[in-house]
């Protein structure tokens, strides 16, 4: 499968074909064209309506249309083609990964990574060769902060992505040991050591980080709770000892059209409310906090400092 099938292009050379070089100069100027490559716009409302993964993986696409010779896409590049989601920002260059004799510079569109391929895993995706998730995870955990890293990981560990997850956590231990002796390495096995498939976004595996970080009790994931009329509920995390749930609330499940299947999000309001006042019944105790919260992590500590779970360093 061609992987630009489903990039809605713009690209100059068309315009400067047909005579129409001029249009994208008052496109650009009125905000109606995004330059996403050198060479390669597309519709701002297009651009709008994607995520920032998504734009990152258009960046990746219309970047890949220009290079002239064969570059393994990784790292940030790679996590987008693999649909890996992120903890910080995408950055604004296409990572690729060249032999170490390919020399070039990285320029405002591109950063290369000339470190050899050798013992480099790669796998192909349409007509691109994009280092593998379980590589790509470990290449980026060995230079992002320990939260980032485990949030990559998690997310391509995720057992109810669509399609299954993208690899294993003995694939990412093995490129663990393959990278050892690398920068970043440690880092990078520290990450895949606290790696779960049980995190259900970005904002979960985060907020586990933290819950680590600040000594708290290791909580159970995904726990279950049925009472007596049927109702089943899971919750984030659950410390059993404390009988305590807590649950990290995105504002996402009440935009996403995904999540609201034909709902409105009064109605995705109400449904979450009576889901939690059901599920208090079942529990002792029960703390609520958004992702706003893990930043600084001190808020969210405080969340549950304040609910009485204690911890065991401050």
């Amino acid at each position: 499968m061609d992987a630009f099938q489903h990039a809605d292009f713009i690209r100059r050379r068309d315009l400067v074909a047909i005579g129409e070089d001029q249009a994208i100069r008052q496109q650009l100027r009125h905000g109606r064209l995004v330059r996403v490559a050198p060479g390669s716009f597309v519709e701002q409302g297009t651009w709008q309506s994607l995520d920032a993964l998504a734009r990152h993986r258009m960046a990746v696409l219309a970047t890949a249309r220009r290079l002239r010779t064969p570059v393994v896409f990784s790292h940030h590049a790679a996590a987008a083609l693999h649909g890996i989601r992120m903890l910080g920002n995408w950055p604004s260059t296409v990572d690729v990964t060249l032999e170490r004799a390919s020399g070039g510079r990285s320029d405002g569109w591109l950063r290369r990574h000339c470190t050899g391929l050798d013992d480099v895993d790669v796998v192909v995706l349409g007509d691109l060769t994009v280092t593998s998730p379980a590589q790509t995870v470990v290449d980026l955990a060995r230079m992002l902060p320990f939260a980032d890293a485990v949030v990559t990981m998690d997310s391509a560990l995720h057992r109810k992505r669509t399609g299954g997850a993208l690899t294993t956590r003995a694939a990412i231990l093995d490129r663990c040991a393959a990278a050892e002796g690398k920068r970043g390495w440690r880092r990078a096995q520290l990450a895949a050591d606290f790696s779960t498939d049980l995190s259900d976004s970005p904002e979960e595996s985060h907020s586990r980080v933290q819950i680590h970080l600040a000594g708290f009790p290791v909580p159970t994931l995904q726990e279950t709770f049925v009472d007596a009329e049927g109702f089943v509920a899971q919750t984030d995390f659950y410390w059993r000892e404390f009988d305590h749930a807590g649950e990290c609330d995105g504002r996402g499940k009440y935009r996403d059209p995904a999540y609201l299947r034909g709902r409105t999000p009064v109605d995705v309001v109400i449904a979450e409310k009576n889901r939690e006042n059901r599920l208090r019944r079942l529990v002792r105790g029960m703390s609520r906090w958004e992702p706003a919260d893990l930043y600084p992590p001190s808020r969210m500590v405080n969340i549950l400092l304040r609910a009485g779970l204690p911890r065991s360093r401050g």
